[in-house]
């Protein structure tokens, strides 16, 4: 199987697509290090201010290749952790990014496609989308953040459900959870995720990164965050963003971070 990555940038947004319909957009090594690869190019780029992820064929994203984990069932144990590792460094990436990443889901994420939405900083979804963290459904368990990021915004007995079971749970649900930002109707996932990128492209973009990689920080030493915090509100205070917002609200104006 060879992942194709599409990208398109308009207006500061890039659209990134991961298409390979005929398997429902599953993962692969050439994914994990084109997607990574793409990241990392987009944060050195000063024009991209927000990226879109999105999956071909109305389906977001089935997760690791089937076919694929057989031959790696069959491994040596270094050989298949190098694999979880290459999906590890992409995940890793996502969350170091400092564009905010807007996840636009058709169709369902399963498996690792529900790592892949999780990693993103909002989630539009189109309703009669599905999640599924399917992996016990073939003796397997969890990767890609799967089981940190659901119980850090979801309550422990649903995480523990869709862990142990696999089974499918309904994007409404988890809208009326949080976890959700935008429900859509079906079809009109990636253009209401545009529009939510297109409003965060016009936003002061190093307060916005500042504020994702807090998001981001381990939250378990708060005096460390606090002063994570200081730091970062004190370094835009004498930025260029931080003096144009407070000189336009003074000026009662709307203002200008491009």
């Amino acid at each position: 199987m060879t992942a194709e990555i599409l990208t398109s940038t308009s207006d500061g947004i890039l659209t990134v697509t991961n298409s390979h319909p005929a398997t429902r957009n599953a993962l692969s090594p050439a994914f994990y290090d084109g997607f990574r690869e793409t990241l990392e190019r987009a944060a050195a780029d000063p024009a991209i201010r927000a990226i879109v992820l999105t999956g071909a064929g109305n389906f977001f994203c089935s997760g690791g290749n089937v076919s694929g984990l057989k031959e790696r069932a069959e491994a040596e144990y270094a050989d298949r952790r190098r694999s979880v590792d290459k999906l590890h460094s992409m995940i890793r990436a996502m969350r170091a990014c400092p564009r905010p990443i807007i996840a636009a889901i058709e169709g369902g994420a399963a498996g690792a496609g529900v790592s892949l939405a999780l990693a993103s900083d909002i989630v539009v979804a189109a309703r009669g989308a599905y999640f599924s963290v399917a992996y016990v459904r073939i003796g397997l368990t969890p990767d890609g953040g799967a089981t940190a990021l659901l119980s850090a915004a979801l309550p422990r007995q649903l995480v523990s459900e869709m862990v142990w079971t696999g089974d499918r749970i309904d994007v409404t649900r988890l809208h009326d959870l949080g976890l959700v930002n935008r429900l859509t109707e079906p079809g009109d996932a990636l253009s209401e995720a545009q529009a939510f990128a297109a409003r965060l492209a016009t936003g002061a973009r190093d307060a916005i990164a500042t504020g994702k990689a807090l998001i981001a920080a381990d939250h378990t030493d708060f005096d460390a965050h606090l002063d994570r915090e200081a730091d970062g509100i004190a370094t835009a205070l004498g930025s260029p963003e931080g003096r144009e917002g407070i000189t336009a609200f003074l000026e009662k104006r709307r203002p200008d971070f491009t």
